[in-house]
């Protein structure tokens, strides 16, 4: 009997490899926009949704018809071991920064979000194993929403990672806030 597996010639051409690099500014793959800096431990997407069932009288299970998406929540959570004053206030949604003696920037926050501290996007560009376009998750108006937190460990270097999740447009909430760009594939699926 043969061995049945899903191994095709092009199979090896279709992985996602690599860290990728995080962008702002994104608007295609000629102009990838400002790199926000170096990462360590690699970056992942999470879109988290909620599927409700209207359940009706008479119906078993999930009916073809009866389910609606009720929430998305798109978050790009990103490890920077490169910092910088910038990166530093978006890791804390509101902070602000002003000179101190000489030589450094204090950052402060108060609790206050403002429109302002939305990115427009973040972007991660990654790569295609078979493609040389590569690929991308775009998420629309960023604020990092999780916790902060720098680790400092002798022998090691400090990571910061950032959780920045996308917000719905107030003019439009039926257009969710995410964009997965693929290369275009020359097999019909």
């Amino acid at each position: 009997m043969a061995r049945r597996h899903g191994i095709t010639a092009d199979t090896y051409k279709k992985f996602i490899i690599d860290a990728g690099a995080v962008y702002t500014g994104f608007t295609n793959f000629s102009s990838l926009g400002t790199l926000l800096g170096a990462t360590r431990g690699g970056s992942s997407l999470t879109i988290e949704q909620e599927v409700k069932d209207m359940e009706v009288d008479g119906a078993r299970g999930p009916v073809v018809g009866s389910r609606r998406i009720t929430m998305v929540k798109a978050t790009l959570t990103v490890n920077f071991i490169e910092h910088t004053l910038a990166n530093l206030k978006r890791a804390l949604v509101g902070a602000d920064s002003a000179a101190f003696e000489t030589s450094w920037d204090a950052i402060t926050r108060a609790l206050v979000i403002e429109d302002a501290d939305f990115l427009t996007d973040i972007t991660l560009v990654g790569e295609v194993s078979g493609d040389s376009g590569g690929m991308a998750i775009k998420l629309d108006n960023v604020i990092a929403d999780g916790n902060f937190e720098l680790t400092f460990a002798d022998k090691e270097e400090g990571v910061v990672s950032m959780a920045l999740t996308a917000h719905f447009e107030p003019t439009d909430l039926d257009t969710e806030p995410w964009t997965i760009y693929w290369p275009n594939e020359d097999e019909p699926v």
